[in-house]
């Protein structure tokens, strides 16, 4: 296995969420997404993952936007 600081620092990151969701993975990926929401919401971002050619959407009054087009 190929290991490197970033590497190591990476595993070690989703260790310990995985040891805060207490191993189960339903919570592991709702705490992943409350994130996830939160850290769009503080960069003025609206992400719609899993959604091909339309991953960021303008939210107003934020500086930081971006708008992917097919």
């Amino acid at each position: 296995m190929i290991t490197n600081e970033l590497l190591m620092e990476k595993y070690q990151t989703q260790k310990l969420l995985d040891d805060m969701a207490n191993h189960d993975l339903s919570k592991y990926v709702s705490d992943s997404h409350d994130r996830v929401e939160k850290l769009s919401y503080e960069l003025g971002l609206k992400l719609k993952y899993g959604t091909p050619g339309d991953a960021l959407q303008e939210v107003p009054g934020k500086i930081l936007s971006r708008i992917d087009k097919p």
